[in-house]
């Protein structure tokens, strides 16, 4: 099952977001930032489920 979240985040991050995902070759925001919070929790907290 998948949920939706909702994040607010300063103009200033939105536009690196959209600069990065485009350089690493994400199709969208959506599959980048679910990459970087699964790599976050994985390399800063452990294994994830």
């Amino acid at each position: 099952m998948r949920k939706v979240i909702s994040v607010r985040l300063k103009e200033e991050l939105v536009r690196e977001v959209d600069r990065k995902y485009k350089e690493l070759g994400f199709d969208n925001r959506t599959e980048f930032i679910k990459e970087a919070l699964k790599f976050y929790l994985t390399k800063k907290l452990g294994k994830i489920s």
